[in-house]
């Protein structure tokens, strides 16, 4: 009876570690069959693409997993992308101008792009702000909350832009944003802008882990009231986490826009949206749909591998629709993954080990 009960809890042990590490499992797996078929996939040329291309949903992430993790969506990611986007360029076009343009040098370049860069932010944190403050303090249910944001910063991103995309009047830091700091293979991905993604998963991952804000963030998610209870500003938490999610989705955007060059109002709007691709890369990366769990390591890990399989779909010669539908089923199976676990830790609730226990020995005097 012990060594059953021995190898029933080892077993479950290992279950629960494998399910905690199953995006680096999902990695490799992807990694060889991926190898298997197209090895030309794994170039430095590829791998430079791979990662430039991921690092608007792995900034993204940061803010949109910390939002999940204290219980909540932040469904207008997408809009504030693009306000993000659409600002940059626009705010930088305008300054540019006041300082006087090409006359202007050097200087008018760097104030104008630090001004569009703040003006950029500003909106997220504005936007963020809001969120924040109609689901953490008015008590609407953020689902709610943020559908109707996504809604009403579209229309501002229409009516800023004209509908029209907006290009930078000088393509000075566009040779930046993305230049290789290091010209070895396989080492180019290394570029401001990585960097950049970098820095936020590293100081928000410590935030979470190694932190008593992150803590009690965790303990947010996992049950409000009992948090308010034990003296943490469950308010304050989840309106930060809003703001935060906005911060990071607007300087994901400006980014973006800076590399290309060009904002557009529309982005996401054709092919994959950028919500279901970091709600996606979160799920996958284990941050729990109902709160409580989470981490932004495994959010940009999780990046890696849905842009890896996007990438591959695009080098096998399949187009758009391929990508959406290979999204559409990498969502709609973690999703009901992830539905099942809160399932089977619902029977659990309430469970005592000891009545267990009794209950498999009278049954076995039978």
């Amino acid at each position: 009876m012990r060594d059953k009960n021995l190898n029933s809890k080892l077993k479950n042990n290992f279950g629960a570690k494998a399910n905690d590490s199953r995006i680096y499992i999902f990695l490799v797996i992807v990694f060889v069959i991926i190898a298997a078929i197209y090895p030309a996939f794994f170039t430095s040329g590829s791998i430079k693409a791979l990662v430039s291309t991921s690092l608007i949903y792995i900034i993204v992430g940061v803010g949109f997993t910390y939002v999940m993790i204290g219980g909540n969506f932040d469904l207008s990611i997408g809009s504030i992308i693009n306000a993000g986007a659409v600002v940059t360029m626009g705010e930088f076009n305008r300054f540019y101008k006041i300082f006087g343009g090409v006359e202007g040098g050097d200087s008018a370049l760097i104030k104008a792009w630090i001004l569009a860069f703040a003006c950029a932010i500003g909106v997220g944190l504005l936007i963020g702000f809001v969120n924040g403050f109609l689901v953490a303090k008015v008590k609407v249910h953020s689902f709610i909350v943020t559908i109707g944001m996504l809604t009403t910063v579209a229309g501002f991103v229409y009516t800023y832009s004209h509908g029209n995309s907006i290009s930078a009047n000088t393509y000075s830091l566009v040779d930046v944003i993305d230049k290789s700091f290091v010209k070895i293979p396989y080492l180019e991905v290394f570029t401001p802008r990585f960097v950049i993604a970098i820095i936020l998963v590293v100081v928000f991952e410590f935030i979470l882990l190694k932190t008593k804000w992150g803590y009690d963030l965790f303990m947010v998610g996992s049950n409000k009231e009992s948090s308010f209870f034990a003296g943490i500003n469950t308010v304050k938490k989840v309106w930060i986490t809003f703001i935060i999610s906005g911060f990071t989705a607007a300087l994901g955007g400006s980014l973006f826009a800076v590399s290309m060059n060009a904002a557009v109002p529309n982005f996401g709007e054709r092919g994959i949206a950028p919500l279901m691709f970091v709600l996606a890369a979160t799920i996958i990366g284990g941050t729990a749909m109902l709160g409580g769990s989470g981490s932004v390591v495994k959010t940009a890990v999780a990046t890696i591998v849905i842009q890896s399989i996007f990438s591959f779909l695009i080098s096998m010669g399949m187009g758009f629709d391929a990508q959406v539908l290979a999204a559409g089923v990498v969502l709609g199976a973690v999703v009901f993954f992830e539905s099942f676990s809160v399932y089977r830790q619902g029977l659990k609730e309430g469970e005592r080990p000891a009545l267990v226990l009794e209950a498999e020995q009278l049954r076995l005097k039978k």
